[in-house]
């Protein structure tokens, strides 16, 4: 079979679907896409709210309780222990299947009524109510995906970190502060695309080394600085003339390693032990295209932040023994067959547009069934006619599409509608990696949530603050912030520091940030290049090369073959 050029039905530009994409979907029984990959993407992505937390009630118990969902959605929410229990049956609102209406707008309608869990969370969480999409959290506080954290705060996608604040893609790492896309550290500040490294501030690309400062590609060194070596005596002496225990030397510190940092070649890939990969920051993975943040990955293709896992295609988050999954979201741990479904886990198999239903087989079209099978619309079925029903109705998705707002048409192989989304789009991951105005996310069918600040009376400024964590009492845990860029849209306007966040700065030597969470968090995503791959070329063999990397970011730019030779 050849290329086969199509145009996307919702921003009409031309995409490509390639003969491997059409085995892929004659494998799995679904026909091609209607909707290009990046529209695909930011429609998965606006399924997934990670980071907005609202104060609300139990709809069972009324005890108040932290969700991801604010209090005025249409469907009733459970404290996430009272939502797994058996006290309540995700059978007693079944529907029965009506021919004559499109089956998406029956689904729909079963979704807006099904109790909902507020925080989505793998096992206990200890001393964690701020903490969502999380697995064993313990003591961590406005932490998100992460998997088994510890003592963390204010962080987003990480596994097995203790002691990490403000940072974002941290692996197996303890005692981190500002850093993105980290693997195996321990006491690094302000570091980026670092592994095995220690004691160390203001890295980048850099590779075990410890008791560096402001170094760019650095492998297997000590007491360098912005690539110099000293001896560890002018190390010491250096390190403390730069005074980066103090905000004002920090942020000069920043900008000067920015401009150091655009001196050194990047890699057009980031990569390691993989092959035959296109996107970036991968790990031990083969066959992967167009995919990013990916580890552990064998044939897979539209993929982001997926681990451990085979044989996917248009992917958003999760994985742990994943196989054959497809236009899916939040799904994972040792899941098969799972085709447009949002939040399914432990153990699903063989679902068809299923949302929250955690240990379900066999199902189609349902919401919040804990380990069900052989069900439609949340009514259960015998095995046969599950099977029966099942091909009535995806042979009625192929007749009769479900029309959305804009006058799209969802056929069987879509994933679900934009206007399907529980989330107003500004609350999901969507609006930062495809911004929207709010008038144009009115328009695509989302809802949007108007900013709601509240007019808090500080007590502080930021230019106010201390200099140093030294000359900072407790007398701050009392203090409210003002955000240094409260007019920001993204800026709640004003933040505390909480003990526990007093208690790391002073066992890290570092003065209080002068942002709140938000713009923290903003800050440390826009470190990062967008999800888009562009044509360049290497800048010193000249061969042509695809990267996310724009010649603002990395104005010098390595093929992979030019890189090893630079500088390992």
């Amino acid at each position: 079979m050849q290329d086969q050029i199509k145009n996307c039905q919702s921003c009409n530009k031309d995409f490509t679907i390639e003969p491997e994409d059409f085995n892929f979907y004659e494998k799995i029984k679904v026909p091609p896409p209607t909707w290009c990959p990046e529209c695909r993407r930011m429609r998965r992505f606006a399924q997934t709210n990670e980071t907005v937390l609202y104060k609300r009630k139990c709809d069972l118990t009324s005890k108040d309780i932290f969700s991801m969902y604010p209090p005025n959605v249409p469907f009733p929410v459970y404290e996430t222990d009272v939502w797994y229990s058996d006290v309540w049956d995700p059978y007693s609102f079944g529907i029965d299947y009506d021919p004559k209406k499109p089956f998406l707008e029956q689904f729909l309608e079963l979704q807006n009524k099904i109790p909902r869990m507020s925080l989505v969370r793998q096992g206990p969480a200890i001393n964690s109510p701020y903490a969502h999409r999380v697995t064993d959290p313990k003591n961590s506080y406005m932490t998100f995906r992460s998997s088994y954290p510890e003592d963390c705060l204010y962080l987003y996608n990480g596994k097995n970190t203790k002691d990490c604040v403000d940072s974002a893609w941290v692996f197996n790492s303890e005692l981190c502060y500002e850093c993105v896309n980290i693997e195996n550290c321990y006491n690094v500040r302000f570091g980026q695309e670092v592994k095995d490294c220690r004691d160390s501030s203001f890295l980048y690309a850099c590779r075990n080394c410890s008791d560096c400062v402001g170094c760019v590609n650095l492998v297997n060194q000590k007491y360098c600085i912005f690539n110099e070596r000293y001896s560890k005596e002018e190390y010491n002496k250096r390190l403390t003339e730069f005074k980066l225990n103090t905000y004002s030397e920090i942020q000069k510190m920043e900008k000067k390693f920015l401009e150091f940092r655009k001196k050194f070649p990047i890699r057009a890939i980031a990569s390691v032990k993989s092959e035959n990969v296109s996107g970036n920051w991968f790990s031990n993975c083969k066959n992967v295209h167009e995919s990013f943040d990916c580890v552990d990955i064998k044939d897979g293709k539209h993929l982001f932040m997926v681990f451990s896992a085979e044989d996917c295609m248009d992917y958003y988050e999760w994985g742990n023994k994943a196989e054959q999954i497809y236009e899916s979201v939040n799904c994972g741990l040792d899941i098969t067959r799972l085709y447009f479904c949002n939040q399914c886990w432990m153990g699903a198999t063989d679902l068809y547009y299923c949302n929250t239903c955690p240990g379900a087989r066999n199902c189609f079209g349902c919401v919040g069934l804990k380990k069900g099978e052989y069900a439609i619309l949340n009514k259960k079925y015998t095995k046969q006619e599950y099977e029966v029903l099942k091909e009535k109705i995806i042979k009625q998705m192929k007749e009769i599409p479900f029309i959305d707002k804009r006058g799209f048409e969802y056929y069987f192989g879509e994933f679900f509608p934009e206007m399907f989304s529980d989330f107003a789009y500004n609350e999901t991951i969507a609006n930062y990696h495809f911004s929207l105005s709010r008038e144009e996310a009115l328009g695509r069918g989302y809802r949007w949530k108007d900013s709601e600040k509240k007019d808090y009376k500080t007590t502080i400024k930021p230019k106010n603050l201390p200099e140093t964590i030294i000359e900072t009492d407790d007398s701050i845990l009392n203090e409210v912030i003002e955000c240094e860029e409260k007019d920001n849209p993204e800026s709640v306007g004003a933040f505390r520091i909480t003990q526990n966040e007093l208690n790391f700065y002073r066992k890290m030597n570092l003065p209080l940030p002068r942002a709140c969470f938000n713009i923290r968090h903003l800050r440390r995503m826009d470190k990062r290049p967008k999800l888009m791959l562009i044509k360049r070329q290497c800048d010193k063999c000249n061969i042509e090369v695809e990267t996310v990397y724009t010649a603002e970011y990395a104005p010098i730019l390595y093929c992979e073959k030019c890189y090893q030779q630079e500088v390992y």
